[in-house]
C-alpha cells in the first residue's frame, strides 16, 4: 500500500510539474508576442511618424518589425474588427499629406476618428488649424476595407473656413489588429495597415 500510495503521489507531482511548465511556457508565448508587438510602437517612436523623413535603413527596420508583428496576429478577421473612437497615427511610409508632413520638415499631428461603422475622419492638427478628411468605409472581405473620401474641411481655432467634396480613395489591407501593453502596463489598441503604403496607428484603451 505504501509503495502504491508513493506511485500515487509521485504521478500528482509529475501532473503538476506538467502542468506548471505548461503554463509558464504560455506565459512565455504570451510576453514574448507583446515585446514583438511593442517593438513596433517603439521603433516608430525612435524613427519618426512620417516615414518618408526617415533614412531608408530605418524605413526597411520599421518594414521588419511591422511583418514580425503581423505574422503574430490572432484576429481573423482583422477588417471587421468593431473600432470605435480616437486612433493616433505613429508611423506612415505615405509622402503626402496624410502622413502629417506639411512642408519640408513641417510635421503636424495626425489622428483617426471612428464615427460609426460606416463613417470615419483623418484629422491632421497643427497648432489652431485642423485638416478633416471625411471618409466611408465599406467591408470588402476579412482583411479588406474599401475607402471613399466625401469631404475635406478646414478649421482655425474651431471655425470652420471651407469645405469642399473630395473624390478618390481605394481598398487597404488590415494586416494586424491586436491589444498590447506598453512599458507602463498601460493597454493599446495596434493596427498595422497597408494602404499601400505601411500606416500603424494605437489607441489608448
Amino acid at each position: 500500500m505504501k509503495i502504491l500510495s508513493c506511485l500515487l503521489l509521485g504521478f500528482k507531482w509529475q501532473q503538476r510539474l506538467e502542468l506548471t511548465l505548461k503554463m509558464a511556457s504560455q506565459a512565455d508565448k504570451v510576453v514574448g508576442r507583446n515585446n514583438q508587438i511593442l517593438r513596433v510602437l517603439d521603433t516608430a517612436g525612435k524613427v519618426g511618424q512620417v516615414g518618408s523623413l526617415a533614412s531608408e535603413e530605418d524605413q526597411q527596420l520599421l518594414e521588419e518589425v511591422a511583418k514580425n508583428a503581423i505574422s503574430l496576429n490572432e484576429e481573423s478577421k482583422p477588417a471587421r474588427y468593431n473600432l470605435t473612437g480616437t486612433h493616433k497615427l505613429v508611423y506612415s511610409a505615405a509622402p503626402g499629406a496624410s502622413s502629417g508632413r506639411l512642408f519640408g520638415n513641417v510635421v503636424g499631428k495626425v489622428s483617426q476618428l471612428i464615427e460609426d461603422d460606416e463613417i470615419f475622419y483623418n484629422l491632421l492638427n497643427f497648432g489652431p488649424l485642423e485638416v478633416a478628411l471625411k471618409a466611408k468605409r465599406e467591408i470588402l472581405d476579412d482583411s479588406s476595407i474599401k475607402v471613399s473620401f466625401l469631404e475635406t474641411s478646414f478649421k482655425l481655432f474651431g471655425q470652420t473656413l471651407k469645405k469642399s467634396a473630395m473624390g478618390g480613395g481605394g481598398v487597404w489591407k488590415v494586416k494586424f489588429v491586436g491589444t498590447v501593453k506598453d512599458h507602463k502596463g498601460n493597454k493599446k489598441l495596434v493596427r498595422i495597415m497597408q494602404t499601400p503604403s505601411l500606416f500603424i496607428l494605437e489607441q489608448d484603451l
